[in-house]
């Protein structure tokens, strides 16, 4: 009983901390009084490092392309109170933007939802999704959520849809054919990580989660193949363990760097997430990686398929030649983003409009 109680008074003290916060945001806009406005909606205060990833990279792509503009972000956390409290602030001119990921469809419903509130509350505004895997499940409820989610997105008449690899731009293309959908890779792909570190272990980053379609002995041989090669061996993920540990910008940057340094300190990964094979991809880290349960991770290795230092694997075995391939690798080419630099003009194109 007293443990709940407690529970209940960090949560209602942590709401408070956030409103506070939106606040905050408020006031500035009030006073900063900018014509050329982005608002980011949805970044996440969640563990999943890959989605704080994409979140400090649209800042950076949106700094980088749109200098004259001022962006203003609101977390999935404050988001809410802040429409409900402040949505006058935000005028016709603005431009709305939404966090993009692995998150457009029935399985996380959490963002399902936030992003069906923002597009329900701004039908007169410009609103932007960053790249994005959609996947809708092939039942029930899937079909159910799909059919609210196009009798919403087809009222609304100026919605961009961006999908990060081909199988998703077709589903979007074919479910929302009344709003325009482009298609870039990943934003986290837009950026170059690279750095001189000495790199000195394996390092194994894998699911434990219901995307990951590696069974207990896969999992196990991916391990005993970096032991068998490496005195060091580091089993990490791509969460953190306390989801306040990213909850401000500051704090977001440090997990985050904390994560580049250690792919940068990495002989070779071995992974089942997307954005283990990126990180490794824009950090110059030899990667072997397997695919999860929809087609996020081959769809965005088609984008950066010609670095030799990338191997996509569909079991084991091809694992293991790949292994023996990357570590007799005497040389290979630095990741450089301006070879993708092109692929995010639809995406740059779509905000000027």
């Amino acid at each position: 009983m007293l443990k709940r109680s407690l529970i209940k008074i960090m949560s209602a003290y942590i709401k408070m901390l956030d409103k506070r916060k939106a606040d905050k945001i408020a006031s500035l806009i009030k006073s900063e009084n900018k014509h050329k406005r982005f608002f980011l909606f949805q970044t996440p205060t969640h563990s999943n490092i890959g989605d704080h990833a994409i979140a400090e990279a649209q800042l950076d792509f949106l700094n980088a392309n749109f200098p004259g503009h001022t962006v203003y972000e609101l977390n999935q956390d404050l988001m809410v109170y802040f429409i409900e409290k402040y949505s006058s602030l935000i005028n016709k001119n603005d431009i709305i933007l939404l966090h993009g990921g692995g998150n457009f469809g029935n399985e996380y419903m959490r963002e399902e939802k936030l992003r069906t509130f923002v597009i329900q509350n701004f039908p007169n505004n410009k609103i932007v999704v960053f790249p994005q895997t959609i996947h809708y499940s092939n039942d029930i409820s899937g079909k159910k959520q799909l059919q609210a989610i196009q009798k919403l997105f087809a009222g609304h008449p100026n919605l961009t849809l961006t999908a990060r690899e081909n199988v998703s731009f077709d589903l979007m293309k074919e479910y929302f054919p009344s709003n325009k959908v482009i298609l870039t890779p990943d934003i986290v792909l837009s950026q170059s990580q690279l750095k001189n570190q000495p790199r000195s272990y394996g390092l194994e980053v894998i699911r434990a989660d219901q995307e990951s379609i590696l069974s207990n002995s896969d999992k196990e041989q991916v391990h005993q193949l970096l032991v068998s090669y490496f005195e060091q061996v580091i089993n990490s993920d791509m969460h953190v363990e306390d989801s306040r540990t990213v909850k401000t910008l500051e704090k977001r940057k440090a997990v985050l760097e904390f994560k580049l340094s250690q792919f940068r300190s990495a002989k070779i990964v071995i992974t089942d997430r997307l954005h283990g094979m990126v990180l490794a991809a824009i950090t110059g880290t030899p990667c072997i990686v397997f695919s999860n349960y929809n087609q996020k991770v081959l769809g965005t290795y088609d984008w950066i398929k010609d670095l030799n230092y990338i191997r996509f694997v569909r079991d084991i075995e091809e694992a293991q030649k790949a292994f023996g391939e990357l570590n007799s690798l005497e040389s290979y080419n630095p990741y450089d983003s301006k070879v993708l630099e092109s692929m995010y003009n639809p995406l740059i194109e779509s905000l000027h409009e």
